[in-house]
């Protein structure tokens, strides 16, 4: 197995892609065919067919074939494939999906917190502020981006995605309405601003004179954020949006 392997695994996924992950248990291949051992790896989708050893043609040929039904497995587990050829190979499946994109809107100490502890638990984390102090690869290691930009500059160009999750944490009262007023319509998996509960009911009442907003739309909003654990530090109150972030994840999708 290589380094480079993987590294094509998550740039597939960067993209955007699913497919499916094959790791050989068992073939009948012999030696000389050079064709698949335990321990391989195949990550097959309906446009390609990466490999972690090259492929023996017919077995090629036949996951090709086979690319429209693997692509639908919704879970994992063993299959056994038998070759037009009488060869057997079995396999163990494992379905891969994006991982669920997190947009964090400020880049602050608990902004910095949180895209630690997401990124540990399968976001793909992006950071949006104007900063530069504050957005930088220095204090978001783990994030896939950094955007160091205004607000309003990047959600000109923003789209949203049904699984995205938009945290807003930004340095002030203004940024944070601002923000939530241009997502708040969007079709988004979860949505959450920090804030007191004072704050989060003037912004709402803001939001419902501005743009009147329905309550179900208001509903929807995870505010003040995280799950109370009477959290006061910027990691305490990481935890408790990773937590909600956890729950609504789960709740969607099982």
């Amino acid at each position: 197995m290589t380094i480079k392997f993987f590294s094509e695994i998550d740039e597939h996924l960067a993209l955007g892609k699913t497919g499916v992950l094959l790791t050989v248990i068992t073939s009948d291949f012999s030696e000389e065919q050079a064709a698949l051992r335990p321990g391989d790896k195949i990550l097959i989708s309906r446009d390609d067919i990466k490999t972690s050893r090259e492929l023996n043609p017919e077995v090629k040929e036949f996951l090709i074939n086979r690319a429209g039904d693997i692509d639908k497995l919704l879970s994992s587990g063993l299959e056994s494939y038998q070759l037009p050829s009488g060869k057997r190979l079995e396999v163990f499946l494992e379905p891969l999906e994006q991982k669920p994109r997190l947009l964090i809107f400020g880049a602050g100490h608990v902004a910095q917190e949180l895209a630690r502890m997401a990124a540990l638990v399968d976001f793909r984390v992006e950071v949006i502020d104007e900063r530069e102090k504050f957005a930088c690869r220095e204090n978001f290691p783990r994030a896939a981006e950094v955007h160091c930009q205004p607000f309003a500059e990047f959600l000109e160009g923003y789209q949203a995605c049904s699984t995205d999750y938009l945290v807003i944490v930004t340095r002030g009262h203004q940024h944070d309405y601002d923000v939530l007023k241009s997502v708040v319509r969007e079709g988004w998996a979860y949505l959450g601003m920090i804030g007191s509960r004072r704050k989060v009911e003037l912004i709402f009442s803001e939001l419902k004179q501005e743009l009147a907003l329905p309550q179900e739309s208001i509903d929807k909003i995870d505010a003040p954020i995280g799950i109370d654990i009477g959290s006061e530090t910027p990691a305490e109150i990481a935890v408790s949006i990773t937590a909600s972030l956890i729950k609504t994840r789960r709740l969607k999708h099982g």
